[in-house]
């Protein structure tokens, strides 16, 4: 077997964007179709991509024999629910961020995976960069001596509309949503998992979910300052700051075909890749070879743990424990 056969759960815009191409040029996933609740509209993406099969529910993909795998994009409260219905049905899952509504979920969700024998990772797309596989490189190289401060943000503005980002029962929240990319950056840089958080934030009046958070994650070795925000202007960046050199990414979670990586005041140019290509490789890969992907469930539930203290710091403006 050299191909996996996938599908993908949803027809949300981004998968059309990004996750689709990204699987068609992927030469260990077989596409084989996607499902939506609307036959229509999953015809629409079949057509548009030129996919063998349209299906008209979710439940009529996960009971298809001939998909391997499935692909999560939809919104995040029902992540776990359906990476569980999937799992169920012995698919193995590649599930979009965040990987569940809360760290007891993801911590079910994670036992019932295992239960089931099947593979489960949260759909990080950024380390499989080589930027970052670079900059991970260098630190471990002793480029900037030990890592003791790590700055990281996200942020970008929102109309004030319905949107699924902005609904407290689908698990809305700039935290959840764009909040997680500057935590899971902290936590593979510093190579570890914080002890406390202490965040601080805005919760709209309106909307009742975080529309801007800034926080500081305790690590044994140093601190983390992340932020994120529905209610700012566009920013992405990525600090690393070592006892004796540092490592600048001016966008580190969707960078330019041409990524640029500074390290110690050098700007290195990287050859253009596609990270989506990358990330559903590397899952196939796993599921061909019979081996534990880069980030597996046990990451994904201490992912959701960080993200849980932060919430919780939000809401009580005190410091709070990580329990993974």
């Amino acid at each position: 077997m050299d191909r996996i056969r996938w599908g993908v759960l949803g027809c949300a815009d981004f998968a059309r964007r990004r996750a689709i191409p990204a699987m068609l040029q992927s030469q260990s996933v077989e596409l084989v179709g996607v499902a939506s609740r609307s036959l229509d509209k999953a015809e629409e993406f079949r057509a548009q991509f030129s996919l063998p099969r349209a299906y008209g529910s979710y439940e009529q993909m996960l009971e298809d024999p001939g998909i391997q795998a499935i692909y999560i994009p939809l919104p995040n409260g029902l992540h776990g629910k359906w990476t569980m219905e999937a799992a169920d049905h012995r698919k193995h899952v590649l599930c979009e961020k965040p990987f569940a509504s809360s760290a007891a979920e993801a911590r079910q969700v994670a036992e019932f995976a295992m239960r089931r024998n099947v593979r489960v990772m949260e759909a990080f797309m950024w380390p499989f960069h080589s930027q970052h596989e670079r900059a991970r490189a260098a630190i471990r190289d002793g480029a900037i001596g030990v890592v003791r401060c790590i700055r990281a943000s996200f942020s970008f503005p929102i109309p004030r509309k319905p949107n699924v980002r902005l609904q407290p029962d689908l698990a809305g929240g700039s935290v959840m949503d764009i909040g997680c990319y500057p935590v899971s950056a902290a936590r593979y840089y510093f190579e570890d998992e914080p002890a406390v958080v202490y965040a601080c934030g805005e919760i709209d009046a309106e909307y009742r979910v975080d529309m801007r958070m800034s926080g500081v994650l305790e690590f044994a070795k140093g601190p983390a300052l992340v932020d994120c925000a529905f209610n700012l202007p566009f920013r992405t960046h990525l600090e690393i700051v070592g006892e004796s050199g540092t490592i600048l990414m001016p966008k580190p979670w969707q960078p330019d075909p041409e990524a640029t990586l500074i390290l110690n005041g050098e700007t290195l140019k990287l050859p253009e890749e596609n990270q989506y290509v990358k990330q559903f490789e590397h899952f196939s890969r796993c599921l061909i070879d019979g081996t534990p992907p880069r980030f597996g469930a046990e990451d994904a539930v201490r992912q959701m743990s960080v993200l849980d203290s932060v919430l919780r710091s939000i809401r009580s403006g005190q410091a709070e424990p990580v329990v993974c």
